[in-house]
């Protein structure tokens, strides 16, 4: 660690506070369901790629409900490749790391420890997810037992809303009904 880094995370700023000072202009509350709902519908159509771990995600600008990019698990090519960082990849890959605090990112299953992180680290407006960590261990999945809401709340920065539960029972028959190998 330099100097300048080491002075920015003594003084409480961090590197990752620099672009996490802006608040979402939007709040999840804020948007109506059915665009939620919308939102969701994609990200599962996304999942409909992997059937074995049918996480899907997509993100959208959280004013005007457009997909700006999509993503499925692809831990088959890179363990790391869950939904939603596959999902974060395609963004970057087509705006750049920008603009995250008007961004919500909708996924069918809600996110791990790491890809939670992930998304706080990115200063990522909201976080939307249909089944929760418990429906995805029911259905034999492995999962860590930490909630999103306890990576959220693990940081002193972040900014991520977070709305679980959206089409929920949609979601929950993807992971229950799963191709298992």
């Amino acid at each position: 660690m330099n100097r300048r880094n080491a002075l920015w995370c003594l003084c409480g700023i961090g590197l990752a506070g620099l672009t996490r000072g802006v608040l979402a202009k939007t709040t999840l509350s804020s948007i109506p369901m059915k665009q939620h709902e919308i939102a969701m519908r994609a990200a599962i159509a996304m999942a409909a790629q992997n059937q074995s771990y049918p996480f899907g995600a997509v993100i959208t600008n959280a004013n005007s409900g457009v997909i700006v990019a999509r993503g499925v698990n692809k831990t088959f090519e890179n363990p790391l490749l869950h939904g939603e960082i596959s999902t974060i990849n395609n963004y970057v890959a087509q705006y750049g790391n920008k603009n995250w605090a008007d961004l919500i990112l909708y996924t069918t299953g809600e996110p791990c420890p790491m890809c939670m992180s992930a998304l706080v680290w990115t200063g990522i407006g909201g976080v939307v997810y249909g089944s929760s960590i418990e429906a995805i261990k029911k259905s034999g999945i492995d999962a860590f037992i930490f909630t999103a809401k306890q990576i959220n709340q693990g940081s002193n920065f972040s900014q991520t809303q977070l709305l679980g539960g959206v089409l929920e029972p949609e979601c929950d028959s993807l992971f229950m009904n799963r191709k298992r190998s």
